[in-house]
């Protein structure tokens, strides 16, 4: 035999060998894919009766009982706020109150004996005061 028809049949052997191996290919893909449609096709239609269960209308009168009872809470939470801040505020007054006496007191103290220690003492109770108001 020749070079060349040694090259033409392993050429031909090759291409015959493509062509069956793509074909069982195909039909092992179509048959697979097929069962595989089939039980999506199943699943999806249990997920879609699953996912949009029946439309059921409220009475009218619901609706406006939840209203009511949001603006009952927003309300009652509104109050809430404002007693804590009017709180906070009385205690921030109270506060500056306390530190404005201490200074105050520290004054008098430091003009009676003029020490050290209570120079010291007024300066920090003035600064304290100071950076409260």
């Amino acid at each position: 035999m020749s070079w060349f028809k040694v090259f033409s049949a392993v050429v031909v052997a090759n291409i015959v060998s493509w062509v069956i191996i793509s074909i069982i290919g195909w039909l092992i893909f179509f048959v697979v894919f097929d069962s595989m449609t089939d039980f999506m096709g199943e699943k999806l239609d249990e997920q879609l009766s699953k996912e949009f269960p029946p439309i059921t209308i409220p009475a009218p009168s619901q609706p406006s009982r939840d209203l009511q009872q949001q603006w009952e809470n927003a309300q009652k939470d509104r109050e809430r706020r404002q007693a804590a801040a009017q709180r906070e505020a009385e205690q921030r007054r109270a506060m500056v109150q306390k530190n404005r006496e201490l200074c105050e007191f520290w004054q008098a103290e430091f003009s009676k004996d003029g020490s050290e220690k209570s120079k010291a003492y007024r300066d920090m109770a003035c600064t304290r005061y100071r950076n409260n108001l």
